[in-house]
């Protein structure tokens, strides 16, 4: 039989050991998401987006704001405002590499899961906890992000969820912190925190914290996209894509108050929305329904869907990533809420099947959804040692123009640009990438090459060229599937 003092020893034992798996889970979350990012990295799948931000994380690190040539704009804050990103910088000062914010992106997406494991951990106890951090840590959305290059938005992602934390504990010095983080990571996060003011005024009766918060991000958001963005651009804010709703923000607004059924039937319409909501809630059994936290997700919900383009209603991209650590607190609120009102055996057992559901719902949508599914279709190892040996014939200052799958291994540099493009800079270099987009672009390549000693051919040994091969004024390039040309000068 136990005496006391050994029932606290098991009792600390066992608060250890939740904690303990915790960051294990933390850690091989880091390391899994990192893994796929830096696998497809060097297999030459990262395109334009990866490119970008390491263009001007780069030039910060150098202690530099350079124009971003990937892009073509004269300060990458005139894209999106997002100065948080300066706080990477120092990284390159260990590792001068694009491959590091693809390290960061894994560690930030995994460390996101902390704050739902701490908050369920109180409300649930410590095994449901870490099946809602694993669920979170699983959900297709946040491995849809891992998977294509790196982006901005994942720096809120754990302000945002550690910002719920805060709210929930009440520990304002904590939620303020990172509200100013989620505020700098990029411009339309202030949507979000105007939601999560608005929750702290109708449900938690806060009424000046929840004010100031929800007032200082619309007042941030308008100040960004109609001052701040356009001065540094030189332009309009170039990523309204809600003509459905109006020109702006203002007109959007009326429209919604206006018409609120045909905003409605927008966020469904057409079924693609449809299933990305479904897919998305069910990956917590549609828990997250049931808690007013949820409602925090709304706008960038919304925001997605509302927009015109395509792209936002996908399964793949990084679109998912920021409601998942919300729709996460909210799932662990019903489930609270459940425990509360069955008690005794009831409630242990409604948390039990709850924790047990999410993890295996989570987990079986990302095997049917399969985000991952890119993975398979990258280059082979040898072939990537042979691409990249020829970039290596590029010298480190030189400007290049490149295809969009070689433009994040060259975009260490001032000049980097983007083929197919339409700008007259001269570049010293081109790189193109045979197996993909170069091959679309060669009348355009033959009417801009030029020839000269610049040019280098890089075949590897014994290789056949093959059909298709590009022939730009008399000097033939031939190459293989996967096979990067190089040369110029070109205009």
């Amino acid at each position: 039989m136990l005496t006391s003092s050994a029932h606290r020893k098991e009792a600390t034992k066992r608060l250890r050991a939740g904690p303990v798996a915790a960051a294990a889970l933390t850690i091989a979350a880091a390391a899994a998401y990192s893994a796929i990012s830096l696998y497809r990295h060097e297999r030459f799948g990262s395109t334009v987006d990866l490119a970008t931000q390491d263009q001007t994380i780069w030039g910060y690190s150098r202690l530099e704001m350079i124009p971003n040539t990937v892009i073509e704009i004269r300060n990458l804050l005139g894209d999106h405002f997002h100065p948080m990103l300066m706080a990477l910088a120092p990284l390159y000062w260990v590792w001068n590499s694009p491959e590091v914010l693809l390290v960061a992106q894994g560690a930030l997406l995994a460390l996101a899961g902390v704050p739902i494991y701490l908050w369920a951990a109180r409300q649930l106890g410590e095994l449901a906890a870490l099946a809602f951090q694993a669920s979170y840590l699983l959900f297709w959305g946040i491995l849809a992000g891992v998977l294509f290059d790196f982006h901005n938005v994942v720096l809120a992602v754990p302000a945002i969820s550690t910002a719920l934390y805060a709210m929930l504990e009440r520990r304002n010095r904590l939620l303020w912190a990172m509200v100013a983080i989620a505020l700098l990571a990029r411009e339309d996060i202030a949507l979000t925190l105007i939601a999560l003011g608005l929750y702290v005024i109708a449900v938690q009766r806060r009424y000046v914290l929840g004010s100031a918060i929800a007032g200082l991000s619309a007042a941030w958001f308008l100040l960004i996209l109609g001052v701040v963005i356009p001065a540094i651009r030189g332009g309009p804010y170039r990523h309204w894509t809600y003509t459905d709703l109006g020109t702006g923000p203002s007109s959007a607004a009326i429209f919604v108050i206006t018409h609120p059924l045909q905003s409605l039937e927008l966020l469904f319409v057409p079924l693609a929305k449809t299933r990305i909501w479904i897919g998305t809630l069910a990956s917590w059994l549609f828990l997250p329904v049931a808690s007013p936290i949820a409602l925090i997700a709304f706008p960038y919900l919304a925001e997605r869907f509302w927009s015109v383009a395509p792209t936002f209603w996908t399964f793949h991209l990084e679109y998912s990533m920021v409601p998942a650590p919300i729709l996460a607190f909210a799932a662990i609120d019903t489930v609270a809420r459940a425990k509360r009102v069955f008690g005794g055996q009831v409630g242990k057992r409604a948390v039990a099947v709850a924790s047990a559901g999410v993890v295996v719902a989570a987990a079986l949508l990302s095997f049917l959804i399969n985000p991952l599914d890119e993975l398979r279709t990258y280059v082979s190892a040898s072939t990537a040692t042979d691409i990249q040996a020829c970039l290596d014939i590029i010298p480190p200052g030189a400007s290049v123009a490149a295809t969009q799958e070689l433009l994040a291994h060259l975009s260490h540099r001032h000049a980097i640009y983007q083929i197919p493009d339409d700008h007259d800079t001269t570049v010293e270099y081109i790189a193109i990438d045979l197996a993909s987009d170069g091959n679309n672009e060669q009348e355009r390549l033959r009417q801009g090459a030029d020839s000269g000693p610049g040019q280098a051919r890089c075949d590897r040994p014994g290789a056949a060229p093959p059909d298709g091969a590009l022939a730009e004024r008399g000097v033939r390039r031939a190459g293989l599937p996967g096979l990067v040309r190089i040369g110029g000068p070109r205009r």
